[in-house]
């Protein structure tokens, strides 16, 4: 939403108890250069990529027949980024191990095409504890419909199976099945092995590292931090006042913003009482913020909706409409977010549909050409601007009032169950 006026400061094992169900089809699975394969933002989708052989780029290890069929490793050059294919002429076989923990979840997936026929592509995989002992299979994925495809081109279909790894489990062994029917000469290919946890963190997706303590808070403590944040309407290490809310709007009051029970949380009341955080951390240029954040409306009283967001601030106030990032705009209770993005005097505008009054991950890539938004992992846009401000995060807690002071507003809550700051090739600091 535009904005008039400053916001605020192992062994194979037992592999051979899977038998190919048909024979005398093609099978190709084919891996790339993953370090080449990139996004639009420009992030290696390798990163977190925990396959332990998803290149094939100078041998066939990890990956061989579970039917006894014969196996090479033959060129590949129909796919950008894929040099290296693992072909078999069955219908089975497995990828590369992966040692786990019982608990994790992890999601196991390849890119798949099948040449002069059609079908359908699966991902089990069978777990085996210390010792190599067998312990069971997960095979509830469904099986992915593979269009017909011919030698000159066709489409590449992502076939995917999240499973969660069994108790007295220590090594996943990924295994792929394709279903073509009684056709000969059908050719299967799966290309871009990829073995990462299952999240819905852009930062655990896109391997972002571990984040920058002093920007970050899991806000876990029983009050807030006023090392790192001050509370709206009250002055550095200060817990009560208030002050003109936004815009001049209501009030803002220390009062309202709390921390307890594993999360921050920001009131606003009927009479336009609210309030929020503000940053007393080093301001940064450029990286990566992701919060886990909620805004719930309270009872309905025909008042006017509050307004909640994350954001990125400048340093200097004045600043913002060349350099603010809004990352998760709405008015409460309404069904999308927003990003905006405010460069060169102006703003650029996003939105997707999400429940916002439930917890969701919110995140931006801020790099020197680019802004990246992420919700619960997923790309959604990527607005190409340059934003040269130093910046700091507003602990993504700012519930502000719209309408003028006066007007009856619908009560409601916004809380925040942590925000972390992760720097990138990029980052500077004040």
């Amino acid at each position: 939403m535009a904005r008039t006026s400053a916001r605020g400061p192992a062994s194979r094992g037992s592999r051979g108890r899977m038998v190919a169900k048909a024979a005398g089809a093609l099978l190709l699975a084919v891996c790339g250069s993953v370090a080449a394969i990139t996004t639009g933002s420009g992030s290696a989708l390798a990163a977190g990529n925990s396959c332990g052989n998803p290149v094939l780029a100078t041998n066939l290890n990890g990956w061989g027949s579970l039917d006894g069929s014969w196996v090479t490793r033959d060129p590949v050059g129909d796919l950008p980024g894929a040099s290296w294919a693992f072909d078999t002429g069955g219908r089975s076989f497995y990828m590369p191990q992966l040692s786990v923990t019982p608990g994790q979840k992890w999601t196991f997936s390849a890119r798949d095409r099948v040449i002069n026929g059609s079908g359908t592509a699966k991902i089990a995989v069978d777990w085996f504890g210390a010792g190599g002992v067998y312990l069971s299979q997960s095979n509830s994925a469904p099986a992915v419909s593979l269009p017909a495809s011919t030698t000159s081109g066709g489409t590449w279909t992502l076939v995917s199976a999240t499973y969660v790894v069994p108790a007295s489990a220590t090594s996943a062994h990924v295994l792929q099945f394709g279903n073509f029917g009684t056709a000969t000469g059908t050719n299967f290919k799966a290309t871009m092995c990829d073995y990462r946890p299952a999240s819905d963190e852009a930062a655990v997706r896109l391997g972002w590292g571990t984040p920058d303590a002093s920007q970050s808070d899991e806000y876990n403590a029983t009050s807030v931090d006023l090392t790192k944040w001050g509370l709206f309407g009250a002055g550095a290490g200060q817990t009560t006042g208030c002050t003109p809310g936004h815009n001049g709007n209501g009030q803002r009051c220390a009062s309202q913003t709390t921390q307890g029970g594993g999360f921050l949380s920001v009131a606003g009341t009927a009479a336009g009482v609210t309030g929020g955080l503000w940053a007393r951390t080093r301001p940064f240029k450029y990286g990566r913020v992701e919060v886990r954040e909620r805004a719930v409306p309270g009872p309905a009283n025909n008042g006017k909706p509050y307004h909640a967001v994350p954001l990125l601030w400048p340093e200097n106030g004045a600043d913002y409409v060349n350099a603010e990032i809004d990352f998760a705009e709405r008015n409460v209770g309404n069904g999308t977010v927003d990003l905006f993005v405010h460069h060169d005097g102006t703003q650029t505008h996003r939105s997707t549909v999400v429940d916002s009054t439930e917890f969701h991950n919110y995140a931006v890539d801020w790099q020197p050409d680019s802004v990246t938004w992420y919700v619960d992992g997923e790309l959604i846009s990527t607005v190409n601007v340059s934003i040269d401000y130093f910046s700091r995060t507003n602990g993504g807690a700012q519930l502000d009032m719209f309408p003028v002071t006066g007007t009856l507003m619908r009560p409601a809550r916004q809380d925040v169950d942590w925000i972390r700051m992760y720097p990138n090739a990029f980052t500077q600091y004040r």
